[in-house]
């Protein structure tokens, strides 16, 4: 029995890196091509209670500090699945930056893919976001993400990137203070100084990287 799961955990690991690395790869999206951003931290925690966080799709403003609100719109499910759409609402100073969002890829366990479909006050030509999980070669547990985006020029595309890399990395720590804390909606700043402080002390352990 030990070793039938044994070889499912490792079919997993296979699937999901050649998976990651297929994306990795993907810079044309329907004949545009994109800024490809890319973030990933280790998560004191299982698989699968990783896996139960990203699931959390039209109600993730439930917890997660980047996001003021959040909620399944056009008859979906909250929970992620193919198909399911939302509208979050995400603080930028004085105006909210409000997408819609559609998931267009899913693999159970391993990760999904969402377009933002429609953009208010920001500057979104295109965007693909994936949000998945895996293991790595320790065996640990890595939360991963990978953000595919055309601004409306060239030049804001430029000027935005540091801005969204920095927003997405944001978005991995709400994830990991929640999934291994159960803490909710904890402000940024206190996250930033809490990882930061905790990869300093242990080599950086919590972020596999980051570019």
């Amino acid at each position: 029995m030990k070793s039938i799961i044994t070889i499912r955990i490792h079919l997993l690991i296979v699937t999901a890196t050649l998976l990651v690395n297929q994306l990795s790869a993907q810079q044309i999206i329907d004949g545009k091509k994109m800024e490809v951003l890319e973030n990933e931290v280790i998560v004191h925690s299982s698989h699968e209670a990783v896996w139960n966080a990203l699931l959390s799709f039209g109600n993730v403003s439930g917890f997660h500090t980047t996001i003021d609100e959040s909620m399944a719109i056009n008859g979906t499910e909250e929970k992620a699945s193919l198909g399911a759409e939302r509208e979050v609402q995400i603080p930028d100073g004085i105006n909210n930056i409000i997408n819609k969002e559609r998931i267009i890829k899913y693999i159970d366990g391993v990760y999904y893919t969402y377009e933002v479909y429609e953009s208010e006050n920001f500057p979104t030509k295109k965007m693909h976001v994936t949000y998945g999980v895996r293991l790595d070669h320790r065996g640990r547990t890595v939360l991963f993400s990978k953000t595919f985006y055309k601004l409306n020029n060239g030049f804001l595309t430029n000027l935005f990137k540091r801005k969204l890399k920095r927003a997405n990395f944001d978005s991995l720590l709400s994830y990991k203070s929640y999934i291994e804390t159960g803490e909710r909606n904890t402000d940024i700043k206190i996250l930033r100084k809490r990882y930061h402080k905790e990869g300093e002390d242990s080599n950086n352990d919590y972020i596999v990287n980051r570019h």
